[in-house]
C-alpha cells in the first residue's frame, strides 16, 4: 500500500514537469518504477503524459517503453538466476494458477513471438508468470529484452498517438478496472487538461487597451 501510495505522488510530481527538457526521461524513470512495484499502469501513465505533454508524446511514449521494458528485463533475470525459490516465495498460488499454464503453453508454441506479442497488445493476461516461465527456460537475455522492448514500444505508441489525437478512442480505459481507477483516471485527465489550458491563457497577455497580444 505503501508503495502504491508513493508511485501515485511521483506520477503526480513527474506530470508537474511536463514543461521541462527532461519530461520525457521522467517519464521513463516512473515506468520502470511502476513496472516493478505493479502500482500503475504504464499504459495509463503513457495516457496521461502524453496528453501533458503533447508535442512530445513520441518521446514519451518511448522512454515510457525502455524504463518499463527494463524493469520487466529485471523480473525476468531474477526469475532466471533464483528460479523457482523466489518464484514460489513471491507468488506461491502462481505455480497451479491458470496464468502460469497459459504462459508455459504459449512460450512452449510460440518462443519469444509469445512474449512479444504479450507486451504489445493490451491483453487482460498478467505478465509476471510470462517473465517466470521464460527465466525458468532460459532464453537468450539480449533476446528476451528485444522482445520485451519491441512489444512495448509499439503498444505504448499507439496509446500515445490515440491519446493525442483521439482522445475519445480511449474511452475505454475509464471502464476497465475498479470505480476507484476509473474515478482517478477521470481526475487526472481533469487535472491535464486544466493544465493545458493554463498554459494557453498564459501565452495572451490583454493590456488595458483590450487589444491582445500573443508571445512568440
Amino acid at each position: 500500500m505503501i508503495g502504491h501510495a508513493t508511485t501515485h505522488k511521483l506520477v503526480e510530481i513527474v506530470l508537474g514537469q511536463a514543461e521541462r527538457s527532461s519530461f520525457p526521461p521522467l517519464v521513463g524513470a516512473t515506468a520502470f518504477l511502476s513496472t516493478l512495484t505493479m502500482s500503475v499502469p504504464v499504459e495509463w501513465l503513457v495516457v496521461v503524459a502524453s496528453l501533458a505533454c503533447r508535442r512530445r508524446w513520441t518521446m514519451t511514449a518511448l522512454m515510457a517503453a525502455v524504463g518499463s521494458a527494463t524493469a520487466s528485463l529485471g523480473l525476468y533475470l531474477t526469475f532466471h538466476h533464483f528460479g523457482w525459490s523466489i518464484l514460489l516465495a513471491r507468488y506461491p498460488e502462481l505455480a497451479d494458477s491458470q496464468a502460469w499454464s497459459q504462459a508455459t503453453d504459449w512460450l512452449s508454441k510460440y518462443g519469444l513471438l509469445a512474449i512479444f506479442a504479450l507486451m504489445a497488445l493490451p491483453l487482460p493476461v498478467p505478465k509476471v508468470p510470462m517473465l517466470a516461465v521464460a527465466g525458468i527456460y532460459r532464453p537468450p537475455i539480449a533476446d528476451v529484452f528485444v522482445a520485451i522492448l519491441a512489444g512495448k514500444i509499439i503498444k505504448y505508441l499507439a496509446y500515445a498517438y490515440l491519446a493525442v489525437r483521439f482522445p475519445e478512442a480511449l474511452r475505454f480505459l475509464t471502464q476497465r478496472g475498479s470505480p476507484a481507477d476509473r474515478v482517478h483516471y477521470r481526475v487526472r485527465s481533469l487535472m491535464v487538461a486544466r493544465m493545458t489550458t493554463s498554459r494557453k491563457i498564459r501565452t495572451f497577455v490583454t493590456p488595458p487597451g483590450g487589444a491582445e497580444i500573443h508571445h512568440q
